[in-house]
């Protein structure tokens, strides 16, 4: 018979019935490599009432994560309760069984009642699941899969629906589209939402200070400029903003575009906009920390995420932290949930449209540029990691 619910930590926690069969903590919960965003939403975790003192973090590997050549990980950590099971060791030069192993061993150790899953495409992910249903815990897959993010076949499908349903009490999911992909793929148990989310205080407060303290022509920004923030890599889209700015420019517009990131398509896309006659107005800012990206996003008219295929789209959320619209594609999974009176959406396959967009953003009024970007702090306030920790916290209590 599996465990009814999980104790409850703190002062004046609602009843939560204690497990019987010994020491447990309340849940673990894995990433691959922990970005600040990861952090963000363990520290959120530790402080919620609930869960305070019964939640412990795994880190699979130390070194570059999922994206090869690139390190997003965030070593401002002191005092987490999170472990790494492969430091210095990089995510596609790592053995999965070895991994797997290391972490079916880690859960044993901690004896979570609650386990949290990154996806169900990698071995160490499948383990942990496994873990939970052989021990008799909850497994609660988080996702950020949309119908959209690629060509589904049938035979897929079904397998991928079959082990959703065996190996899951639940999910928690980034919002609209990703629930329903899970719905269709025949997942038992409760969905809720807000797994995808940022430090909002973070980008808020931040902007805010560089706003009131830095002049943006010493950081050799331009007066008035559409920012990207993202990998250069061909599913970002980057040529297309790069064309439908170079039509913007032609019409007559006067903005500029600054690129903040880096991958394999930087070189083309530096040759790309030299041949359009736009390099004076673009600037590749290259990759930059959560902390450096502060300036950027305080200064700029907007926020473009063009892609052709995005689970979510964080910086989506961070630009809405920092008070300003958004200019986010149909493919972009956030785009349903955060994208409303505070900015535009477009099809990414459509350079006119996305041309539009720019100069439509550029003509607007100072009044209703701020405007936009207030209506984007009241929606992103609802995509928090207190609200994050909090739908876990249900599911630690009431998942069945």
């Amino acid at each position: 018979m599996r465990d009814s619910a999980l104790k409850r930590g703190g002062a004046g926690a609602s009843a939560c019935p204690e497990r019987a069969e010994g020491p447990s903590r309340a849940l673990a919960v894995i990433w691959i490599d922990w970005y600040a965003y990861h952090l963000a939403r363990l520290r959120a975790l530790t402080k919620n009432r609930r869960l305070r003192g019964r939640v412990v973090g795994i880190e699979l590997v130390g070194g570059c994560g999922v994206h090869a050549g690139l390190a997003f990980r965030d070593n401002r950590r002191a005092g987490l309760p999170v472990v790494t099971l492969a430091p210095g060791v990089d995510w596609r030069r790592s053995l999965e069984p070895r991994l797997a192993l290391h972490l079916w061993r880690k859960l044993n150790q901690a004896n979570p009642a609650l386990v949290l899953v990154p996806g169900y495409y990698t071995l160490p992910a499948l383990a942990a699941a496994f873990w939970a249903k052989l021990h008799r815990r909850r497994s609660v897959l988080m996702s950020e899969s949309t119908r959209a993010d690629h060509i589904r076949v049938w035979w897929k499908e079904s397998l991928k629906g079959l082990l959703v349903r065996l190996l899951f009490d639940g999910a928690i999911a980034g919002g609209k589209p990703h629930a329903r992909y899970l719905g269709e793929l025949g997942l038992r148990g409760p969905i809720r939402r807000a797994y995808d989310v940022v430090d909002n205080d973070f980008f808020a407060a931040g902007t805010a200070r560089a706003r009131a303290s830095l002049d943006r022509r010493k950081l050799g920004l331009p007066d008035d400029y559409f920012l990207f923030v993202g990998r250069l890599a061909r599913e970002k889209n980057v040529a297309g903003l790069l064309a439908a700015f170079g039509d913007y420019r032609a019409a007559g517009g006067t903005a500029s575009l600054v690129l903040c990131g880096d991958g394999p398509l930087r070189r083309e896309l530096m040759q790309q906009a030299v041949a359009a006659g736009i390099a004076d107005r673009v600037r590749f800012a290259g990759l930059q920390t959560a902390a450096e990206l502060l300036p950027f996003y305080a200064f700029a008219r907007a926020l473009v995420l063009p892609s052709t295929r995005e689970p979510w789209g964080l910086v989506v959320n961070e630009a809405m932290a920092a008070g300003l619209p958004v200019v986010v594609s149909t493919a972009c999974g956030c785009s349903e949930d955060l994208v409303r009176a505070n900015g535009l959406i477009f099809d990414p396959h459509d350079r006119d449209a996305l041309r539009r967009c720019l100069t439509f953003l550029a003509n607007l009024p100072a009044a209703e540029l701020a405007a936009m970007g207030n209506r984007s702090r009241k929606i992103i306030a609802q995509y928090s990691p207190r609200i994050w920790a909090s739908e876990v916290a249900e599911f630690a209590c009431n998942c069945r």
